[in-house]
């Protein structure tokens, strides 16, 4: 072989292996950069310290850990199983000389602004694992800096790219001082076409549900129930900015164009704003005891009152769409019923001298 054909050779097997080594240093860097901006990330907590405390996930990593299976099923019904690897919540705030149970509400935010309200029952009894590996593996980058895991509960609630958490006291239930029933209270309102899907339905704004029926009510949390037992506390801002769909598939359903999806809650059963609930009567039949009247199904006053947490009054108002109403005392609405004809609400008491009232809107204690 001619020398300068060797040279040649050399020369291409040597900037081969020059270029494969500086490809190797540049992949290296970028992961030593990916992991170092993740270390640096911050979570940010409130109502943990006077001020905002903030944790790095590096400082989260020399935490002692914990590693938990945990299986839980999406909204889509797709069934996922995890791994996940990190501190506790609890640990974390224990440092502090505070733990969960001393909270009303823990609020979890995310980078994408995906924001979920964890119920007392959850948070109190289960374990919370700020997780920054999955499977044994970093995380990807999709779910960084950090993702919630809470094994044996909803997928909903293992938030992804977690950014804030909001330590909430004082977020419990107002009494409930008045029920007005969705249906009727949304044939009152301007209803506008919602796209959503492969579907056109009708839907109200909440701001306009909340102005027209509780609108001297004043909150810091908003309590919404759906017909499969789910509970989501959320934001005034999210839910004023937000609608309810009536009609069509899963109505009534919380939602809006700018929320993630993740957030919007089908088969809403009653939204809790202040002393006010806001009941769905067509979740209500299937969820409650049923009773029958004049062969239609109905549903029972008084489990209606357990359920919403009606206040316990000497009287109760009835009023319907048109103004008139009807007023009678706790003895006298033992046996009253609320049933649906036409697609009207109605409400009877045949203890009460068989008193009717058509177009229910509202209960309300005198």
């Amino acid at each position: 072989m001619p020398k300068q054909v060797k040279k040649l050779l050399i020369l291409g097997l040597l900037l081969s292996i020059i270029l494969s080594l500086l490809a190797c240093t540049v992949k290296t860097e970028d992961a030593n950069n990916t992991a170092t901006i993740n270390d640096s990330q911050e979570i940010i907590i409130t109502g943990l310290q006077d001020s905002d405390y903030r944790i790095s996930v590096g400082e989260l990593k020399k935490l002692p850990a914990v590693t938990q299976k945990a299986q839980a099923t999406r909204a889509n019904g797709e069934s996922i199983k995890i791994k996940g690897t990190g501190p506790l919540l609890e640990n974390i705030l224990q440092q502090e000389g505070k733990s969960v149970k001393d909270y009303s509400s823990i609020r979890f935010t995310a980078l994408d602004g995906y924001s979920i309200s964890l119920p007392p029952d959850v948070f109190k009894n289960r374990s919370i694992i700020l997780a920054y590996q999955i499977n044994g593996k970093a995380l990807e980058l999709e779910n960084q800096p950090i993702r919630v895991v809470i094994p044996g509960e909803r997928a909903m609630y293992w938030v992804r790219m977690l950014h804030k958490i909001d330590l909430e006291t004082g977020a419990e239930h107002s009494p409930v001082k008045k029920v007005v029933f969705l249906e009727t209270a949304a044939k009152n309102l301007p209803q506008e076409d919602y796209e959503h899907f492969d579907s056109v339905d009708k839907a109200i704004k909440t701001k306009d549900l909340v102005d027209n029926y509780a609108g001297t009510d004043r909150v810091k949390n908003v309590f919404i129930k759906a017909s499969d037992g789910l509970h989501k506390n959320e934001t005034p801002s999210n839910f004023l900015t937000a609608y309810i769909k009536i009609s069509g598939k899963e109505a009534p359903k919380f939602l809006a164009p700018h929320l993630p999806q993740g957030m919007h809650v089908r088969d809403v059963l009653c939204i809790n704003y202040g002393k006010t609930c806001f009941w769905a009567y067509s979740q209500g039949i299937e969820v409650l005891p049923r009773q029958t009247l004049d062969g239609k199904s109905a549903m029972d006053l008084s489990e209606l009152i357990k359920q919403t947490g009606l206040s316990r009054a000497t009287k109760y108002q009835f009023s319907s769409l048109d103004g008139s109403s009807l007023e009678l005392s706790v003895n006298e609405i033992g046996k009253g019923l609320i049933y649906e004809s036409q697609g009207v609400l109605n409400f009877s008491c045949p203890e009460a001298a068989d008193e009717r009232l058509e177009n229910l809107l509202s209960i309300e204690c005198h």
